[in-house]
Parts: C-alpha cells; structure tokens; sequence
C-alpha cells in the first residue's frame, strides 16, 4: 500500500520491522505499540509525505528512527567482526544477513555484506561505516521484501567495489553496481553516503528506488542511481558522477506504467558521461535545484554524434513545477519525445544542441527561461508560450514548430530534427502560439519558424533575426494572427516577412535602403505621440515588422531613427520612457492591418518571403 496507509498498520510494520521496547509483560508491549511517541512518528512521516507530490512512497520510507535494544548491532573490523544479535553471520569476508529485522552496522570491513531475507523487510542501519570489496559489490540485496538503508545523522558512510568482478559463471552479470539491490531500495536518514562503483554503475536497484533525505555523493563508471522500475526522490543532497553513463536512470521499457522518474525535491550537482537525468518513460519534478553538465558541455566538440548528452530527458514526456535548473550540456538540455510542460522555475541552460526539445507539445506556462547557446532554441509540434520570461540565443532557429526526431544528417552537432514537409500553407497541426510572457529571440537561422500557423493573442514578443538573407526573423507556411501584444521582428530583408492581413491588430513592415548597424535606435510613434515600440535591435537588420495595440488601421504613424530613450531597457526594447532627440525618417499612414512599406514610404508588395522594396 502506498499513500495513505492507515495508523494501525504503520504500527504493525514497526512492531515487526524495526521492534518496540521490549518488556516482560506482553500487556505492556501492547501499550508500547499505541503510545504517544509511536503517534507522534506516524505524525511526522506522514507531513513529509504530504510534502511530496510525483514519488511513490511508504510512510516507513521517512522513518529512520530506530531502537537500539532491540537490533543486531555489528561492529566491522575487517576480519574480526562483532555481532551483537540474530540473523547475521560471517563467512569468508561475506557478511549475510537472513532474516528480516534492524541491522546496525559500524566500522570497517573488507568484503561484502549479502542480504537474503526471502520476503521480510530489513532495516540496514549504517553508522559510520567503510565497506569495500575489489571483486563485487560492497552491498548486494539477494532478495528482500524492501531494504531501508538509514544513515545515521552526523555519519559519513563510504562503499566501494572493484573494477573487475568475480561471477560463478560466465552468465551471469549480475551484481553490477557497488551497491546493488534486486528488490525495492530506500536510502534514508541525515548522513551522508559516498558510492564508488567502479566496475560499473553506483547504486541499482531492480525494482524502484526511493531516496527520501541524505548526503549521497556517487562516483560511477555507469549510471550514478539507477532504479529499473522507478526512481523517486522526495529530498536530499546529490552530488553525481558518471564516465560513461547517466546521473539518475529509471529504465523498464517492457512496462507503461514504469521506467518513470519522480523528484518532489532536493539539490544535484550532476557531472555525467551520457545523459543527466533519463527515464524510460516519464519525468516528473515538483522542485529541485539542479546543476548538470554533460560530457564537455555546450561546446564539447569531441563528442560522440551517435551516442546521448542531454540534460533532463524522457521517452515519455516531462513535467516541472518549480526550482532552479543550471543545463551545460553537449546534447539537447531538456528532451523529451512526448510532451514537456513548464508551470515555473528558472531555467539558465547552454546547450550543444537543443535548448528545449519535445516530439510533440512544448508548453511553458511561466517561469525564466534563459537559453544562452544552442542549436535550436525551444521546438515541439506544437509551441504554447502562456507566461513568464523567456531570452532564446540560437545559432540556427530560436523558436521551431514542427516535430519530429532526429536525423542523420550532418547539420547540427546531432543533426537537425525531421519536421516533415513543409509548404502548401502549412501543417495545422504544427503551431506556435503566444497567449502572455515576454520572449526575446536571437537567432543566426529563422528567429520564428512554424511549419503551419503562429497565433498571438498577448504579451510580448521581440526578434533578432539573422543578417544573411538565406533566413528571416519570422518563417511561417500558414498564417501569423496577431490579436493582441507586442511584436517586433527585425532581421535581414531577402526571407522577410511579417504577419498576416487576417489578424485584427495592426502591423507595419518596413524595408530600409541601407543595412542599420546593430544598436540602431528606432522609435514608432502614432498620431497621439505616443510610442508603440523604441527598439535598438542587437543585430544589424535591413528590414522590421511591427505590431502593438497603439498602432490602429487609419492613423499615422511617425518613424525616427537615433536619439535616446530614458526608459528601461531589456534586450535593445525600451519601455516605460520618453524618446527625444531622434532624426525623422518617415511618416506612414496606416491604410490597412497589414502595412508594408520601405523607408520613403512607398508600398512593397506582397507578405511573403523575399518580398522586396522598389529600387
């Protein structure tokens, strides 16, 4: 039974797995069992669990209290090793616990401890202890009903396995980690355990894996933490590292309702060889605050084209609520081949490929969303931007509707993402819509790419497009409505386009004669004086489009280059100030929704890609 079991049956499972206060009247015992302190422990498990909200857990999985008297305490001394109670034995350097109960270990050993408790649950203390054993695994789960691992507050635990093992046969492959488990696994507690696998992954369980607290600090040749059906994890302090492999890897992809990773809280520093964050099917975090890098980072150029970098990624789709994620990474920072959903956070991410990349939906409700470097910036088959702050640097398109998967082809570090055909007035399916939010895009490829429609209802939206004229600042094969917010593209003029006559606020497009330098000051002011848009694009551009609720179809609308603008200024867009001082260039009269006109104000044509201004 997961959440919500009731009081009385925590009070069973503590009776039998971690032991009351033993007395010699059975009535006594009875009492033990229903007394305050037993009420006041359920009372606490059960308000950090109500603190969770993906994981799958057991009220016992919070719980690392224990009574010391009644319990096998081991003392490891390598070979001359204490035990104080039943259900442990020692055998040739392989310490085997049987049966299910508490077990205390401290101290140093060289060898292995094996558990084998058929289907009792066994709570494995550990006390400030070092186990390290050159041919397996430090501790090996054989079979149990569940192992709680609890790190006793203050201690600092150490395990260890050998680079090479030693099997009975050469069948097996099994254990591979230095803390491997075949059944369910749970590390809890306020100490810290430190895990070197060296032969291959860290700690592995084959069923799921629950971290609730702790200091867990993993060095891996593989995979850090590794749980086949499920990894949840409710808080805790990580810190990972991985040659070849992932930082937290669920991997069962024979179940639909496994292979998934749940994280309520806690705080990764995660350094991986492959992937930081991978599950099998879907990815799920309430909070963290996460630091990942992987391989060399965002411009590792030593990588692997064929093999998987990325940051947070999901077979299934990928859902955030809230933290603070800090994305190095060689390949996409956050992948998904379903759908990623982003309520809040912030998010700083360099990324050698992606910045954000779902097969299907990408939508981002708030949060800041800073991506620095990249391939593509954010792409789905569908981008919904509702709220938040979002700047997008790319070195090819800054913002892609289309889907897909990866190709083969040699564009991008991993190659460019197969969207389907475009053209034949697009893809319905296939959109970017903007309902809120402030987005600034900076992009050497398209700065808005849509293979069918892009919608705009509110906020706002600025673009630096590219300077070449082999892409524009917006690409679309459907239609760009624009009912409300702010818009301004500016770019190059040879793929120029601007939004499209069915929307229902107006857009000016302008062409200039000569490349404006990088910096240039622009300021649109209609007939009120009132400025609809002072922008000082960060890339130099030939032509920008404009729209804005002040710019109305019947008015006149006052274009000035140079001067100053007091107000505040986030990515060359000025606001909340007073623009003087400029050099008037043109006065253009707004007959239509869609004006497009060059800088004498003459009309150009046509709203498609390579329209031109009269010479």
């Amino acid at each position: 039974m997961k959440k919500g079991r009731l009081h009385i049956a925590l009070a069973t499972l503590v009776l039998l797995l971690f032991g009351c206060k033993q007395t010699d009247s059975a009535t006594e015992m009875t009492t033990a069992t229903n007394n305050s302190s037993l009420t006041e422990i359920t009372a606490v498990n059960e308000t950090k669990q109500a603190n969770t909200k993906y994981g799958s857990y057991d009220e016992e999985d919070f719980d690392d209290s224990y009574d010391e008297k009644n319990v096998t305490k081991i003392t490891l001394n390598n070979s001359a090793i204490k035990i104080d109670g039943s259900g442990a034995t020692l055998k040739e350097n392989v310490l085997s616990i049987t049966a299910g109960g508490t077990y205390i270990l401290e101290g140093e050993f060289k060898g292995q401890v094996t558990i084998n408790a058929n289907d009792e649950a066994v709570h494995l203390v550990l006390n400030n202890v070092v186990i390290t054993n050159e041919s397996s695994s430090a501790i090996y789960v054989e079979q149990a009903k569940k192992v709680i691992t609890t790190l006793v507050k203050g201690t600092k635990n150490t395990l260890t396995d050998g680079a090479d093992y030693t099997f009975a046969n050469a069948e097996e492959t099994e254990p591979d980690a230095a803390f491997f488990s075949k059944d369910d696994l749970t590390i809890n507690g306020n100490g810290t355990l430190t895990v070197t696998g060296n032969y291959n992954n860290g700690i592995r369980s084959k069923d799921d894996l629950v971290i609730t607290n702790g200091t867990i600090n993993v060095t891996a040749k593989n995979n850090a933490l590794k749980g086949k059906d499920s990894v949840s994890i409710a808080d805790g302090d990580f810190t990972l590292k991985t040659t070849e492999g992932d930082g937290i890897q669920a991997n069962n992809a024979t179940e639909t309702d496994k292979g998934w990773i749940a994280i309520d809280g806690g705080t990764f520093t995660i350094e991986a060889g492959n992937d930081g964050v991978q599950a099998e099917t879907n990815l799920s975090i309430a909070t963290a605050k996460m630091t990942i890098k992987t391989a060399g980072g965002y411009d590792d150029q030593a990588i692997d084209a064929t093999a998987s970098y990325k940051g947070l990624k999901a077979s299934g789709n990928i859902l955030i609520d809230e933290g603070t994620y800090s994305l190095n990474t060689a390949d996409d920072a956050v992948h998904s081949n379903a759908a990623i959903t982003i309520n809040n956070g912030t998010f700083t991410i360099d990324s050698g490929d992606d910045g954000m990349h779902a097969n299907t939906d990408l939508l981002l409700n708030d949060g800041k969303i800073s991506v620095n470097n990249s391939y593509e910036g954010l792409e789905g088959a569908a981008v919904t931007l509702k709220g938040g702050t979002i700047a997008v640097k790319a070195s090819d398109d800054g913002i892609n509707a289309a889907g897909g998967s990866d190709s083969d082809s040699t564009d991008g570090a991993f190659g460019p993402d197969a969207f389907g055909e475009p053209g034949g007035g697009g893809d319905s399916t296939k959109f970017i819509e903007i309902t809120g939010g402030t987005i600034y895009v900076e992009a050497d490829g398209d700065g808005i790419d849509s293979n069918g429609d892009i919608r705009m209802t509110d906020g706002t939206l600025v673009v630096n497009g590219p300077v070449d004229n082999g892409n524009g600042a917006l690409d679309y094969d459907g239609s760009f409505t624009i009912d409300g917010g702010l818009f301004i593209a500016s770019g190059s003029s040879g793929m120029a386009m601007s939004t499209s006559d069915s929307s229902s606020q107006a857009s000016l497009s302008l062409y200039f004669d000569e490349t404006q330098a990088a910096g240039t000051l622009i300021n649109f002011k209609n007939a009120a004086g009132e400025t609809i848009a002072s922008i000082a694009p960060k890339k130099e551009f030939t032509h920008i489009a404009v729209s804005a609720p002040n710019l109305k179809v019947g008015d006149t609308v006052t274009i000035a280059t140079g001067g100053q603008d007091n107000g505040s200024e986030q990515n060359g867009l000025y606001t909340g100030g007073s623009y003087t001082d400029g050099t008037e260039l043109v006065k253009i009269s707004i007959d239509s929704v869609l004006t497009s006109v060059d800088q004498t104000g003459a009309a150009v044509s046509g709203n498609q890609m390579g329209a031109q201004p009269p010479m």
